[in-house]
């Protein structure tokens, strides 16, 4: 036969058989469900046209269908797709509430801020079920209180999403000018370190261990490394200077934890602030040098980069200020929305104590 019927072929080797078939032009109609004809249909060589007889409930579903004909493989450039609908039936409403669900899913998956949370959309089944009832009973102001409370619902999640933005502005704001303010103290206190720093390159190499003066660079670091030795071997503990170099001292801090542990870090004195330079016990003499002339080297570099973070940090903070206190674009229409929704559920509760009264009479 032409036609099949997918829910009769259950076991796998027969479902093969039957692709091939259909691949083969041998089953020429292929009928079936979005269950059984979902996931793992391998048959779309010859398919040209693709049937909804029915609606769905959600788009993932439509794109499963749809995903067994328009897909790599198919010897047809075009394909047609069909979907039955009786207007003002509920598959016109079925196929209205996907085209949502669908816009809805894209709208989260774009990065809209107004989409807050995902349910597997109806959103939800109760507004399903009220668009259902609201067909069913043929009365057009269900139909009416339904659309507006989705308006509602979505006019609610863009004046959250404005709101949170607000905060976030609020909250950038402040961030942009504590970084303004740092930036500024910053720039003057490397200006500082740039006015006092000594030059050190070359033949101008002088440095100070331990009130010492040396003006070579091996005896300098050597008589370094052999300080900050002995004073992890006597797990020395606080604050001392044990160097000078290019105007700046160098002051190791050892401290002591648990039952045996012990550690220490050598710093850079500058003007507000300090510069930890690490000098591991293994460094070479040469390295240790190397490593402080390279920190006293990087002060220029160190100013132009909080330059830029300061002008950065201005531009971001004008941007913020420009957007702090906006109005939410929606209020008119969400506030026109909440009337009219009264003004239905109004009408529907006269309705319903008019009934009730009529009954009790």
């Amino acid at each position: 036969s032409e036609i099949a019927f997918m829910q009769d072929f259950k076991k796998s080797e027969a479902k093969q058989r039957l692709f091939g078939d259909v691949r083969a032009g041998k089953v020429r109609f292929l009928i079936g469900s979005s269950d059984t004809m979902g996931t793992g249909v391998n048959a779309q060589l010859r398919l040209k046209a693709l049937h909804h007889l029915d609606v769905p409930w959600l788009p993932s579903q439509i794109e499963q269908r749809e995903g067994r004909i328009v897909r790599q493989g198919n010897q047809h450039d075009e394909v047609d797709i069909f979907a039955y609908a009786t207007e003002g039936s509920l598959d016109a409403t079925m196929w209205q509430n996907n085209e949502r669900k669908a816009r809805f899913i894209a709208a989260a998956l774009s990065g809209d801020t107004s989409i807050r949370r995902l349910e597997d959309l109806g959103e939800g089944q109760a507004n399903q079920f009220a668009m259902a009832k609201a067909i069913a009973s043929g009365d057009q102001r269900l139909m009416q209180k339904a659309g507006l409370e989705a308006d509602i619902a979505r006019l609610e999640r863009l004046r959250a999403a404005h709101i949170d933005d607000q905060h976030a502005v609020r909250r950038q704001i402040r961030d942009a000018e504590r970084e303004i303010e740092y930036s500024t103290r910053r720039i003057g206190e490397i200006g500082q370190d740039i006015e006092r720093l000594i030059p050190t390159a070359g033949e101008a190499f002088a440095m100070t261990v331990m009130d010492r003066a040396y003006d070579e660079r091996k005896l300098a670091g050597r008589a370094l490394m052999k300080e900050i030795l002995t004073l992890v071997q006597l797990q020395q503990e606080g604050e001392t200077v044990i160097a000078a170099i290019g105007g700046f001292d160098l002051e190791y801090a050892g401290e002591r934890f648990g039952r045996d542990g012990y550690r220490y870090s050598t710093m850079l004195m500058r003007t507000g602030a300090t510069q930890e330079i690490e000098l591991p016990v293994t460094v070479t003499p040469h390295g240790a040098v190397s490593r402080l002339e390279h920190a006293l080297s990087g002060f220029e570099e160190e100013w132009e980069r909080y330059r830029h973070r300061l002008a950065d940090a201005r531009r971001r903070l004008a941007s913020y200020r420009s957007r702090e206190g906006g109005e939410f674009a929606f209020a008119g229409e969400l506030a026109d929305k909440r009337r009219q929704l009264a003004q239905v559920e109004k009408a529907l509760a006269t309705d319903v104590e008019g009934i009730g009264e009529a009954v009790a009479a």
